[in-house]
This record gives structure tokens, C-alpha cells and sequence, in this order.
């Protein structure tokens, strides 16, 4: 009987392991490298394999090349975002700018490492040479040939990695095109790097930059790629690397990767890398966007369900490096949230009702202007500092020579630190009643053309020194820049602290071939202020709530925001700080630990010191002499 029910349970237990083996899906291990495109890319393959009922690893930027190929030759990652020029130098071989026969090479190559490219996404992202649209327009550039052929000698802007490149850097490019006498700007390889060359660029101490044909910035500030007419660059068209074992093991997986086979076009990169670069979505999110608009993801699939996070900026806050580098800063500390800009009048108000968790501001914005001067809002912390912003006050050559020739001033929106820092500044001189403001939400262009219509005596703008549209306003030979030389004169600062005496360095501008006297305002990230409730029928409440749903910036958001971005200045006195950047004051208890066992012993100790002192004062007994004999 033991042995019926023996064979019976032997069966059942072997029934149920054959289900579960049954039952098991093989899973995907996709990889990227730790860039931004690599990642977009690497989240659409794990998106639609999910898609397909596949289960899915993700070791995104897992490495650079050498570390994730090397991973995918073990089988740690079955799948990543590569390059085919890319992987026929890995190989060993030279760079080639014909496409299909470097697909071709490196396929046969990687044959016997059991990887294979599984056709092509459908762009290249190559080395490009770009201008900005104006200079490339006043050079007559239009391909890298016509830089051989200019007078003056070009600069490039380019990053580090881009000199000492053996076979298709900068040296090689210009001794294949001719180009002598050229010299370089070298910048830090990476989106920083990106930042700082694009900024060289559009502030003309570089002529030309080098990027990737993908780069978001491209599209963002509208910059001429130039031909590459004499087919110097090696082509980088990207395509899965895959292991062959993943393809027969993984059902659906030849399937998902032949979707996105010429899927995406260079341009459709671009706007990828700018939203995640610029713009500050996470990769999964705009993979997600991307595949839905396609029709390659059902509606509500995919991994784009991240929470959005609203900043709120000052209505002049608009594209730049400046901006993109503190929105990516600002995703490194709410991780996982997509970021979304909002221009308004009252960034600080958004912050106090909740709508917004973040605010981007100059340090003016934390005040108002009151009979007697400055108010502190006290709705409000700094806690990381992004830059400066300077007054450029504009005028026509030739007529008023102050502020205080001036009856007309064109500037900014209400709300804006343009408009802000001017009634401030004519406040404090008592010229309010005396000059027109002219609230304008014209581009500084405009201002400037109305300006010169004879609609005004002044345009008044808050920006960095060297700003774009700035530079590009006073190109115009009939306008330049008025110094503000009452405000450190009258010492005007007392009142307003966080407006500060600057100096706009001569050659800053076109045709400024002198300093010109300014004033200056901090640009910080600000949170709101911390509370706590009054006690109620349900007892105190907790800190940083209210019936708004305000949610202060926590210390640990703080410090990885300001981790990145780096080195930066102090934040200004005058701004109140986030409570974690102010420094704990620690009292050092002095007072003798107690224990009553030590306390015994010295009270003995005492004691005993106190008898032996009294024994010493005792009088010495008197001498006993004995009597002699006879007496």
C-alpha cells in the first residue's frame, strides 16, 4: 500500500516540475551605454520586447563600448544600441565611410564571437562640423571646404576626446581639407562639454563646433551642419548588437528588432535627445512617446509613465545651456520624474500653492517692492546657485548718456527680472514717477527695433553677460550700452543688497570698446518654504505640508541637485537658504561625566587627605626625661 501511495506522490511531484519547466520564458537582458541615445534606443527594444510578453532585464549604461561589448560576448546582455564604425575599430579594422560594406565586415568579423548587428535603426550619428545660421550666412560657409578658404583663421570648439582622436580628428580633418593656420577650443567630452562649445559657438569666440549628427542642441539653436563634401568622416550608423544564442532562444525577439529596423531617422534622434538633454524627460518616456506616435506601442505601453515635475521660471527664463544644465540637475534629484518649464510672473506663488516644486529665479524675485524698499517675501529657499544676470541698459549713440536722461524705458513682461530690477532700480534713484515703463513680451530684438523707431529713450534687459540675443540686438551700429554708474555711486545697494555693482568687460558686445558700469542679480533653484501646520483636532501637522500640498525640496534632493551641477558660488547673503546649507552649531558638553564609584573614591580620597593633613598639624608630645639616681 506504502509503495501505491509512494508512486502516485512520485508522479504528482514530477508532474508539477514539468509544468514549471514548461511554464518558464526564456527573459532579455538589454544594455546600453551611459549616454543619452544609447539609453532612448535601449528602452525601445526593452518597450516593445515587453510588448511582446517577453521578460525583460535592463542594465542600462552598463559601460562604455569595451565594457558592454564585452558583456554581450559573455552573455550578460543579450542585446545594445551599437554603431557599425564603432565596432570596426574594435575590431581592429580602419574606419570606412561606406555603410554596408562596414556592416558587412563587422558581421563576418563578429561571427565567430556569436554577436551579429540586426540591421540598422535607420540614422547615422557621424562627426558634423556646425555653424551658427548668422556667421555661417557672413563666412558664405555652407561645407567644410569653404573653411579652407577663408581669410581669417577659424576656431573650433570641440571636445577633448575630438584632438586626440589617430584616424578622424580634428588634425586629420584639416590636413584632408586644407586647412591651415586654424586654432581650438577644447571642452570636456560629454553633455557638459556639449554645453560649453555650443555657448562658444553662439557667443562667437568660436566659429565653428564639433558635434554628433543627433545632437539635440542642433535642432534647439537652429545651427548649420556643413557638408562634409570631401567624405572625411567614417560612417556611425547605429543598429542593435545582438547575440546570435538570444535570437533562436528568445521567441518575438527577431520580431521586435526588426520594428524598429529604419524606424527612426537622424532627425527623429535629434528631437529624442533633445527632450531627454534640453528639455529633461527620462529616456523612458520619450521611448515610450516615440514608439505610440509610430504605432509600433499600443496607447498606455510602454515604460512612460513617470511622474511630471513643474518648474516654474521667470518669464525671460528661456533656452540656453544654463537652463538645460539646471533642468538635467534638477532630474538627477527627483529621479524617475519627467520636468516640465513653466514661464510665469509669480514663480515663487507657484511654489507656495503646490503647483510647481521647483523654481528658477533671480535673486529680485524673493522680494517686493514696498514704500520704503525691498519686502521679503519669506516664501521661499535657495539652495543652489545657477549664475548671474547683468543689467544692459540700451540707448541710441548719440542720445541719452544715464538713466537719468531717460523719460521712456522699454522692457520685459511684468513679472520678469527685467521688469522687476528696473522698478527697483527707479524706485531707489526717485525715478518712478518720473519715467514711462514700457512692459514689452517682444523678444529683445524688437525692443530694440522700437527703440530705434524713436518709441523710446532706453530698453532695459536682465540677462548673462554675453547673451545671445543680446549680442545679436546690438550688432545694429545705431545702438549700444549705457553705464549705471548711480547705482554704485549712491550707494544704492544698502537698501537692495541683492542687486549688485557689475562690470560688463569691454568686448563683451559688438562696437563696446570700453567697460561699461552695470548692476548684477544672483539666478538661483529655490523650494518652498518649510511649515508646519498649527496643532488642530487631529494634533500638529507635519512639516512641509499644508492644505495646498506643498512639498518642500528634502535635504537629500538638495544635495544630489547640487552635486549636479557642480562647483558653483556661494548663494547670496541677502537670499534665505535651504535649512540643510546652513551649518549646525554643535555644544560641546564640558561637564565631568559622574559615577558613583569615582565620586566614593575621591570623597575617601579627600578624606583621607584632610586626616593626614590634621595628624601633621598636631603639637609634638613634650620630651619625658627620667629622674636620675639620689633624687
Amino acid at each position: 500500500m506504502l509503495n501505491k501511495y509512494f508512486k502516485y506522490f512520485t508522479i504528482a511531484l514530477f508532474s508539477v516540475v514539468l509544468i514549471g519547466c514548461a511554464e518558464e520564458k526564456p527573459s532579455l537582458s538589454v544594455g546600453s551605454k551611459p549616454f543619452t541615445e544609447s539609453e532612448v534606443l535601449a528602452e525601445m527594444i526593452a518597450q516593445l520586447a515587453e510588448n511582446e510578453g517577453i521578460d525583460v532585464t535592463r542594465n542600462l549604461s552598463y559601460g562604455f563600448t569595451s565594457t558592454v561589448m564585452e558583456a554581450a560576448k559573455q552573455g550578460i546582455v543579450d542585446v545594445y544600441p551599437e554603431y557599425n564604425g564603432t565596432s570596426l575599430t574594435f575590431l581592429g579594422q580602419a574606419p570606412s565611410s561606406d555603410s554596408a560594406k562596414t556592416t558587412e565586415t563587422v558581421n563576418k568579423l563578429f561571427e565567430s564571437q556569436g554577436l551579429q548587428l540586426a540591421g540598422s535603426f535607420g540614422f547615422s550619428n557621424d562627426y558634423v562640423m556646425t555653424m551658427s545660421a548668422d556667421r555661417a550666412q557672413e563666412l558664405g560657409v555652407t561645407k567644410i571646404s569653404d573653411l579652407a578658404g577663408l581669410t581669417d583663421p577659424v576656431t573650433f570648439a570641440v571636445e577633448q576626446d575630438f584632438l586626440e582622436r589617430p584616424a578622424d580628428g580634428l588634425q586629420q580633418m584639416n590636413r584632408h581639407y586644407g586647412i591651415s593656420g586654424s586654432s581650438s577650443l577644447p571642452f570636456p567630452t560629454g553633455t557638459e562639454g556639449k554645453d560649453q562649445q555650443i555657448s562658444a559657438l553662439l557667443d562667437g569666440s568660436a566659429d565653428v563646433a564639433e558635434l554628433f549628427a543627433t545632437d539635440g542642441q542642433i535642432a534647439e539653436y537652429d545651427l548649420i551642419v556643413l557638408e562634409d563634401d570631401k567624405r572625411f568622416f567614417p560612417i556611425y550608423e547605429a543598429a542593435p548588437l545582438v547575440r546570435s544564442d538570444a535570437l533562436s532562444a528568445v521567441p518575438g525577439l527577431s520580431t521586435v528588432l526588426e520594428k524598429l529596423a529604419g524606424a527612426i531617422s537622424a532627425a527623429d534622434m535629434q528631437a529624442m535627445n533633445k527632450a531627454v538633454d534640453l528639455d529633461a524627460q527620462t529616456p523612458a518616456s520619450v521611448a515610450t512617446n516615440y514608439l505610440v506616435s509610430k504605432g509600433l506601442l499600443p496607447e498606455g505601453a510602454g515604460g512612460g509613465g513617470a511622474d511630471k515635475l513643474l518648474v516654474a521660471a521667470d518669464p525671460s527664463v528661456g533656452a540656453s545651456s544654463t537652463t538645460a544644465k539646471a533642468l538635467r540637475a534638477i532630474r538627477a534629484g527627483f529621479s524617475g520624474n519627467d520636468l516640465e518649464l513653466s514661464n510665469t510672473a509669480t514663480p515663487l506663488a507657484a511654489l507656495s500653492d503646490g503647483s510647481a516644486r521647483v523654481a528658477m529665479v533671480g535673486a529680485e524675485t524673493f522680494y517686493a517692492l514696498g514704500d520704503s524698499g525691498p519686502v521679503a517675501k519669506n516664501n521661499a529657499e535657495a539652495f543652489a546657485v545657477l549664475g548671474y544676470k547683468s543689467a544692459h541698459l540700451i540707448a541710441l549713440r548719440g542720445g541719452a548718456k544715464s538713466i537719468g536722461d531717460m523719460s521712456k524705458i522699454i522692457t520685459g513682461p511684468v513679472g520678469s527680472s527685467s521688469a522687476n530690477v528696473l522698478a527697483m532700480i527707479l524706485s531707489s534713484l526717485g525715478s518712478s514717477e518720473s519715467v514711462e515703463v514700457v512692459n514689452s513680451d517682444a523678444g529683445v530684438a524688437d525692443q530694440v527695433a522700437s527703440l530705434v523707431n524713436g518709441d523710446g529713450d532706453g530698453v532695459f534687459v536682465m540677462a548673462p553677460q554675453g547673451d545671445r540675443e543680446v549680442s545679436g540686438a546690438l550688432v545694429n551700429a545705431a545702438i549700444g550700452l549705457v553705464s549705471l554708474d548711480e547705482w554704485a555711486e549712491g550707494g544704492h545697494t544698502a537698501n537692495f543688497s541683492f542687486i549688485r555693482p557689475a562690470t560688463i568687460p569691454a568686448r563683451t558686445y559688438n562696437a563696446q570698446y570700453q567697460p561699461v558700469s552695470s548692476v548684477s542679480t544672483q539666478v538661483v533653484l529655490a523650494g518652498p518654504v518649510e511649515r508646519v501646520q498649527d496643532a488642530g483636532e487631529v494634533g500638529p501637522g507635519t512639516a512641509g505640508t499644508s492644505e495646498a500640498g506643498v512639498v518642500p525640496v528634502s535635504a537629500g534632493e538638495v544635495s544630489s541637485i547640487r552635486e549636479a551641477i557642480g562647483a558653483s558660488d556661494v548663494i547670496d547673503p541677502a537670499l534665505p537658504k535651504h535649512a540643510s546649507l546652513i551649518p549646525t552649531i554643535e555644544v560641546a558638553d564640558k561637564s565631568l561625566p559622574f559615577s558613583i564609584d569615582i565620586s566614593i573614591m575621591n570623597i575617601l580620597a579627600i578624606a583621607f587627605a584632610i586626616w593626614m593633613i590634621y595628624i601633621c598639624m598636631l603639637p609634638s608630645p613634650r620630651k619625658f626625661t627620667m629622674p636620675e639616681d639620689g633624687d
